[in-house]
């Protein structure tokens, strides 16, 4: 069979990652302008943070109306509807003259996103097989996690040469480029499912009932919390907390990306040998030592902050190929309603950890050590009580780790 993308296999990775990158592009390149943002509006802290806790919550729930439509549909006509409506909104953006018009773009971006979302990691679970998922996982969470490295860098310099309005230039720019290059991509999806609209979303429900996804779906989406937090506080922490510029903020969160793309690598050359039991026993027990020391320490410093939350992320990058793959084997078929439960899931409780995480003002990094204390608290004592019952189907069974 003919490989479906033009330019070949590693072009396909590429794209893909580009693809499952819109979502950190779309929140860490404007991540700079959001103290700027309250006065561009002259509107509250809160319905500035509206524009990042809101664009999560509709684009995790807007997975589950993507993914099943590809798993009718195919895969090019969703990713397509999805980025033409991740352009026409960034365009609303870039024109808002209210701050409620610009929410409303980014609402219509985060929904766009969806799409763009769920597909990606629908086409990985079309094309590969086996072992091979979780390598091409674990190179589009590499690549794609140069854009949490590499977008508030870019977004400072942006707002050095231009207003936050060249941000969403950038941002139309990039929707551009993916439907450009979809162009040179054939259609996935061998097997369309043949339902009518409400079996086809009636499918959700049916993966749901499947105890092990359900278990380790809502592991995962607990999971990712603390970091979500650490997204929609750090520029406030930084910048207005600390004291830092816009400049020294990026270079702050960039160096704690780099973190998230370590993971990955360090996953796929020495951690994938060891079994995943210890190792997610290992990645949670870390999100308890990180919050315990932010509550003791994170305020002293933006050096101490940036150091505390450093193994937060390495360890909850390193164990989401990991998690993928375990969710994704608990199912042969549903691949576009299966990728969008992961993917609304995590979205779902992160907008949660957001909003949560924006009440506290003047003390903005105790609310984000509390978050990750508690859950990280919460998801070892659930995984252990997973891992002890065998509430899942183990995809490493008679192979060695």
């Amino acid at each position: 069979m003919a490989h479906p993308f033009r330019y070949g296999p590693r072009a396909l990775i590429g794209y893909l990652a580009f693809l499952n990158a819109f979502v950190p592009i779309s929140t860490d390149l404007y991540l700079s302008a959001l103290p700027r943002m309250t006065e561009v509006f002259q509107c509250p802290r809160h319905l500035v943070d509206l524009t990042i806790s809101g664009f999560m919550l509709f684009f995790a729930l807007s997975m589950l109306v993507w993914g099943p439509l590809s798993d009718r549909w195919g895969r090019k006509p969703v990713l397509k509807a999805g980025l033409l409506l991740y352009a026409a909104a960034s365009l609303v953006c870039l024109f808002a003259p209210t701050i409620y018009v610009f929410i409303f773009g980014r609402v219509c971006q985060a929904i766009g996103s969806g799409a763009v979302s769920a597909i990606s990691l629908a086409i990985v679970k079309d094309v590969y097989r086996g072992r091979e998922v979780e390598n091409v996982l674990v190179w589009m969470q590499t690549i794609s996690n140069l854009a949490p490295m590499v977008a508030p860098i870019l977004g400072a310099f942006l707002l050095q040469i231009t207003s936050w309005k060249g941000l969403f230039v950038t941002l139309f720019l990039c929707s551009a480029a993916a439907f450009l290059l979809l162009g040179s991509l054939d259609e996935t999806l061998e097997h369309p499912l043949e339902t009518g609209p409400l079996a086809t979303f009636a499918r959700l429900f049916v993966v749901l009932r499947i105890p092990g996804l359900r278990n380790l779906l809502l592991l995962s989406s607990i999971s990712s919390m603390p970091f979500m937090a650490y997204i929609t506080s750090s520029a406030f922490i930084y910048i207005t907390f600390f004291g830092c510029t816009e400049q020294q903020f990026g270079f702050y969160f960039a160096v704690n990306a780099i973190a998230s793309m370590a993971g990955p690598l360090a996953y796929k050359r020495f951690l994938r040998n060891m079994p995943h039991v210890p190792f997610l026993t290992l990645s949670f027990s870390v999100t308890v030592l990180t919050g315990i020391g932010l509550l003791l320490a994170g305020a002293s410093g933006p050096v101490a902050f940036l150091l505390l939350y450093f193994p937060l992320t390495f360890f909850a990058a390193a164990s989401r190929p990991l998690n993928t793959l375990l969710i994704l084997s608990q199912v042969d078929g549903d691949t576009g309603s299966v990728s969008s439960l992961i993917g609304c899931g995590g979205l779902l409780f992160g907008s949660i950890a957001m909003a949560c995480c924006s009440v506290a003002a003047h003390a903005p990094v105790l609310p984000v050590g509390a978050m990750a204390t508690g859950i990280g608290v919460l998801c070892l004592i659930y995984w252990l009580i997973l891992a002890s019952t065998k509430g899942y189907r183990d995809p490493f069974a008679g192979r060695r780790r």
